[in-house]
């Protein structure tokens, strides 16, 4: 969901040829409905909902593209009728809101507040997992770099913050979770501390590091 709406200088915005790709119409399609709009309405709220800039594919050619808010989404597609067309409105509208939301609580001082300690603890936890690797890798680990990832994810399941199966971006997250993620990240960061301290082997250290990351989620009721 969150590759449909980028924020744009301050505005949740997609593209035309993000919404041609979603609802399976031709994006040249797209854009001859949109030059009908065009000449539909007046010149300064089309340029408001629309604004055209050079898009280029994956084969590298150009071509011309539009942003566009979530008004002139809504108006773009107001007419698009199938089944499947449906389903991705809902999917976009979703994706708006969403993006939505994320603005309002970074402008919520106490949203910024715990999300510069959430990165602040993160950094810390990196750095612990940093040295956690090449401790894995003096036991003979092969595939040490892997758990960033893992260490990540198992953060991120016991606390439910998974969408789609992938941990959801921290600007997403409500002031409650920010919290509740900056305690997980520290629990992880001294766990892995204070076994490596005791010279545990770093699969026991990981599978530790996961029961006390479950223990803290059910204390939230989490589970």
């Amino acid at each position: 969901m969150n590759d449909l709406v980028i924020i744009e200088r301050g505005v949740p915005t997609t593209t035309s040829n993000i919404i041609a790709e979603e609802f399976g119409i031709a994006h040249r399609e797209l854009m001859r409905k949109m030059k009908k709009l065009s000449g539909e309405i007046s010149t300064v709220k089309f340029n408001d909902m629309y604004k055209d800039f050079t898009y280029i594919n994956q084969k590298g050619r150009e071509y011309l593209s539009y942003k566009i808010t979530k008004a002139g989404y809504m108006f773009l597609v107001m007419n698009i009728s199938t089944k499947k067309a449906h389903d991705k409105k809902l999917l976009f509208i979703e994706a708006f809101e969403l993006m939505e939301k994320m603005l309002l609580r970074q402008q919520n001082t106490e949203w910024s507040t715990a999300r510069k300690q959430g990165q602040i603890a993160r950094k810390e936890e990196t750095d612990t997992i940093k040295e956690f690797v090449k401790y894995a890798e003096l036991q003979g680990s092969s595939k040490s770099e892997w758990y960033y990832k893992h260490f990540t994810n198992a953060t991120y399941k016991a606390l439910s913050l998974l969408e789609h199966k992938k941990p959801k971006t921290r600007e997403t997250l409500d002031l409650l979770e920010l919290n509740q993620l900056y305690l997980a990240e520290n629990i992880i960061s001294k766990v892995i501390s204070l076994e490596m301290g005791r010279k545990e082997h770093y699969k026991v250290i990981y599978e530790k590091a996961k029961i006390a990351l479950d223990n803290f989620a059910s204390s939230l009721f989490l589970k």
